[in-house]
């Protein structure tokens, strides 16, 4: 299984149709869509189906250029255990023992997991206004799935963005010059 920089572990088992990420995007101003397809946007169909697998988030502006592939992993339909394992051993070496129960427990209670693969268009630039757009669409996930976000070398979060465990290597890690 691939290793994704920001997911969403969702303890509700009901899809999130992406009319609701849509709207997230709309009410945040961002020039941005969502596509279920090569190219062009989603249907009104597509956007109001809770049975979608795929979505890629295309930024319009200054040209169009997608940022980002959100795929969702059902726990009936595609095997997420193997995930939820590697996340239970990354909690395993945190000493925070309020912050790994808290952790721990979303994820035995898992039912779907929402997975963000952040495209090239994003990674060359830091200060791309789409870091915005997909801090609120993790958050909408989060919330209306009853979720936890994960983010890459920062830790675990709940729907608010709220750190609930640091990822264990920041917390084991100690720099020289705090020594002197």
């Amino acid at each position: 299984m691939t290793d994704w920089a920001l997911i969403v572990f969702a303890t509700s088992e009901a899809a999130i149709p992406l009319a609701a990420l849509r709207d997230a995007l709309l009410a945040e101003g961002a020039p941005a869509n969502l596509g279920v397809d090569i190219a062009g946007e989603a249907t009104d169909e597509q956007l109001s189906d809770p049975d979608w697998e795929a979505a890629l988030l295309r930024w319009l502006e200054p040209e169009v250029h997608e940022v980002a592939l959100i795929e969702r992993l059902n726990a009936a339909e595609d095997e997420i255990e193997p995930l939820i394992e590697t996340h239970r051993r990354k909690i395993a070496e945190s000493s925070d023992v309020a912050g790994r129960m808290i952790v721990a427990d979303y994820l035995a209670r898992t039912k779907a997991v929402y997975t963000v693969q952040i495209l090239p268009a994003l990674i060359a630039e830091d200060g791309h206004d789409a870091w915005g757009a997909l801090d609120e669409l993790l958050r909408v996930l989060a919330r209306a799935a009853d979720g936890l976000i994960y983010v890459e070398a920062e830790g675990y979060c709940d729907a608010d963005g709220e750190l609930l465990l640091a990822e264990a290597d920041e917390l084991n890690t100690v720099d020289v010059e705090d020594l002197d």
